[in-house]
């Protein structure tokens, strides 16, 4: 059964009705700490090593997707746990590329 509910905009009252299956259930927030691929594309240069320490916002490493260069940055700060890539593999979106610790 549709989820119903009343919605009041300006004083103008509406009725509301969700589909079922239509809501997505609940997801935490993304890992910071996980960096992956946001792209498909070809690693040119890794600029990171394991034991490394990164700030937020620096150049972890640069992914070619469609002849553009990609910046791949740090979203938080931390010490570079492990790196699953290096220059010349191809990645597919969504593909562990470093950790963070």
């Amino acid at each position: 059964m549709p989820a119903r509910d009343t919605l009041v905009i300006n004083g103008t009252v509406y009725e509301t009705e969700v589909p079922e299956g239509s809501l997505k259930p609940h997801e935490p927030p993304p890992d910071r700490r996980i960096v992956r691929a946001f792209i498909p594309g070809l690693i040119q240069e890794v600029r990171v090593r394991e034991g490394q320490r990164a700030e937020r916002g620096d150049v972890l490493l640069l992914l070619d997707a469609m002849k553009m260069y990609n910046e791949v940055l740090a979203r938080t700060a931390g010490r570079v746990k492990a790196v699953h890539v290096e220059a010349g593999d191809v990645v597919e979106k969504e593909q562990l590329l470093v950790e963070l610790e």
